[in-house]
């Protein structure tokens, strides 16, 4: 893949006239969501797409967290401006996309025993909304953004000497590592006093705490191997040692959970300087009951490599139909058709991914799989169509960019083969391994040969 001056003038061309083209004005990123009150930010939610995760459209769902948000927000004065959105992931987790969206896992919701417990979640959430830390993740990004700028504008020899193939796991550190334990110590400090002015048990906060921290060993124990050191010394000579660097850097290998006895020292001293009416609040009844998150968190049973046990398994799952708030949902219908295919049903399997592939608000391993098929089938439109809707439902990703361009190159579609090129190319700054498939799948591309990924 070599650029010249008039590829280069070609493509600058080309992303004028498509982004002339492409952008309505009349576009919003803000789209409603059934049962909320505020829309959401679509940038967001093609987040969770990425991670293969999916919105919960459960309008009683929806209701339920958005009741939670609406009286945290009184009890602060000042609305947040965001919304909270229930993802499909069936582990006991939230985090917050932006300034706009917070988001809480299924997982959370099927094991939370009261709404305090929810509610301290989402007031933690909070926390890092009024107190700017995801200003200041952005600014992180943005800092990024400039050093690969940067390196086009010195010829990309400074940037590439400095972190060369490290660079994606800087990108992870800022990704996984986004809030730093000062910043996490005080969100739970934020949340406590929340909860306090709206009427909330601090016991809630204690037990999200204790089962982040229970559920966290898993993290903890696939903690990928020790860094080599940054620095080491033999006979007296120092040596930099340019990737253990940038791990200690980035904070690659540390785990985002902290220790739960940490995070709760401070809340329990809180809680014994409070007024006795305070101290002794309790949490309420139990959650009502949500169809959609407890059949995601049945899903959990799915995860086994003994294939008869996985039978059974869906068997039981089968015998309870999907609720209809999560028909149509493509990671129930995406989990479903990879466990099949475990299971050796080809003829379940094929038919869950049939239903995924037709959805809407598909995921990237969805459209993996479609990219392959309209591959097989050979009809212009129909890739042409694929990459469209990919870029619309989960955005531009690096992941999806070598296949993506090999399309467009095997099937004639020159002007978006123009583009994927030019993004290609500029992965050459900071990507360089996206930047090598592209050049493996062009040539495959080039001899008509069919690609595996």
């Amino acid at each position: 893949m070599q650029m010249t001056k008039l590829g280069c003038c070609l493509l600058a061309l080309a992303l004028v006239v498509l982004s002339g083209c492409a952008v309505d004005p009349k576009y919003s990123p803000l789209k409603p969501l059934e049962g909320a009150d505020r829309k959401v930010n679509i940038n967001d939610i093609r987040l969770l797409r990425q991670m293969d995760r999916t919105p919960i459209l459960d309008p009683n769902l929806i209701g339920f967290v958005q009741r939670i948000r609406q009286r945290l927000e009184d009890a602060w004065g000042k609305p947040c401006d965001c919304v909270v959105v229930v993802d499909s992931f069936s582990g006991y987790e939230a985090y917050s996309l932006s300034t706009t969206t917070i988001v809480v896992s299924a997982g959370l919701i099927a094991q939370a025993g009261s709404e305090d417990e929810v509610a301290a979640v989402i007031a933690h959430e909070l926390g890092h909304v009024y107190q700017g830390d995801t200003t200041k993740g952005s600014q992180q990004q943005i800092a990024l953004d400039m050093a690969k700028l940067a390196g086009w504008a010195t010829g990309a020899g400074g940037y590439t000497l400095l972190l060369g193939e490290t660079v994606d796991d800087v990108t992870k550190g800022l990704v996984y590592r986004r809030w730093n334990q000062d910043q996490e110590i005080a969100a739970d400090g934020f949340s406590a006093q929340l909860l306090l002015k709206a009427g909330y048990s601090l016991d809630g906060l204690k037990m999200a705490i204790r089962r982040l921290g229970r559920y966290s060993e898993g993290a903890l124990l696939a903690k990928a191997p020790q860094t080599p050191n940054c620095v080491t010394s033999k006979n007296g000579n120092y040596q930099f040692n340019l990737r253990g660097c940038s791990k200690a850097l980035s904070g690659v290998d540390e785990s985002i959970y902290q220790s739960s006895e940490n995070r709760l020292e401070p809340i329990m001293k809180l809680a014994a300087s409070l007024p006795p009416e305070q101290r002794r609040r309790r949490q309420g009844g139990p959650l009502p009951v949500f169809s959609s998150t407890d059949y995601l968190f049945r899903l959990n049973d799915l995860v086994s490599s003994n294939q008869a046990q996985l039978k059974a398994t869906l068997a039981k799952i089968e015998a309870q139909p999907m609720p209809k708030t999560l028909q149509g949902n493509v990671a129930v219908t995406n989990k479903l058709a990879m466990a099949y295919a475990i299971a050796g049903d080809s003829e379940r399997a094929k038919s869950y991914l049939r239903t995924s592939l037709q959805s809407t608000g598909r995921t990237a391993w969805t459209f993996n799989m479609l990219f392959k098929e309209v591959d097989r089938s050979g009809d212009q439109k129909q890739v042409r169509k694929a990459i469209e809707d990919s870029h619309l439902e989960v955005g531009y990703m690096a992941q999806l960019l070598p296949v993506e361009y090999y399309l467009t190159k095997r099937h004639g579609l020159q002007v978006y083969e123009l583009v994927a090129y030019g993004r290609c190319a500029s992965n050459l700054v900071d990507d360089v391994a996206t930047y090598n498939a592209c050049s493996k799948f062009e040539k495959l591309a080039k001899q008509y040969g069919g690609a595996s990924w």
